[in-house]
């Protein structure tokens, strides 16, 4: 056989060697592919989960009217961390049944009253942070000041990032209570102080100046 009848055959075997390797390329590099997708965690299993809980005034359980759920809805938007406390977020105690059968309706996180005696009716409400465990809940406060034209201020926090799981708010003539726990006697009262314009901390203990000195002899 001479040379000349050796080289195509030659050349087959090359071609045959090439696409050889070039195959086995190919599955070595599907087999990566393969491991990557398989080991791979999806997106969905490192997403933060949102509480299933109101972010929507009128997902709240309250009877809120018009003017107040705009209110709230338009805070919600600029604290989108926030969503509304429910009678569900609180830890009921005996003194929260007797509340509630000394009143019928019973919001531990809703009231309203006119907290600066200018009038018009206000409301204060509870909010919490949307990642919250369930188990200890962070609560704000926030205060929502009634305008002429029947509508509200824009809500301002009186407190933030507190415990009130077993707690409420309430109104008492024109000072905000915030009760940590109903079961016992300690609360924080504010009050409006007019030259600041804003409601401002009371102490319990604190004692009034009189109004003139006394007269001396």
């Amino acid at each position: 056989m001479t040379p000349a009848l050796l080289r195509p055959p030659g050349r087959l075997r090359l071609a045959a060697a090439a696409l050889s390797c070039a195959l086995a390329g190919l599955a070595i590099e599907a087999c990566s592919r393969k491991v990557v997708t398989a080991t791979a965690p999806t997106p969905a299993a490192n997403a933060a989960v949102s509480p299933a809980a109101p972010a929507r005034a009128a997902e709240g359980g309250y009877e809120l009217k018009p003017a107040e759920q705009a209110a709230v809805d338009a805070f919600l938007r600029q604290n989108p961390n926030l969503r509304v406390a429910t009678d569900d977020d609180h830890r009921r105690a005996a003194e929260s049944d007797d509340v509630e059968g000394l009143y019928g309706v019973y919001h531990p996180y809703f009231v309203r009253g006119d907290d600066n005696d200018d009038g018009l009716l206000d409301f204060v409400l509870g909010f919490v942070r949307r990642d919250s465990d369930r188990d200890t809940p962070w609560f704000s406060v926030v205060v929502f000041e009634g305008t002429p034209d029947g509508r509200f201020a824009p809500g301002g926090f009186l407190e933030r990032d507190i415990s009130l799981a077993d707690g409420d708010l309430s109104v008492d003539r024109d000072a905000i209570v915030v009760t940590p726990d109903v079961s016992d006697d300690v609360a924080r009262r504010y009050r409006w102080d007019p030259a600041r314009q804003r409601h401002v901390f009371v102490r319990d203990d604190a004692t009034e100046e009189p109004a003139s000195p006394p007269s001396q002899i």
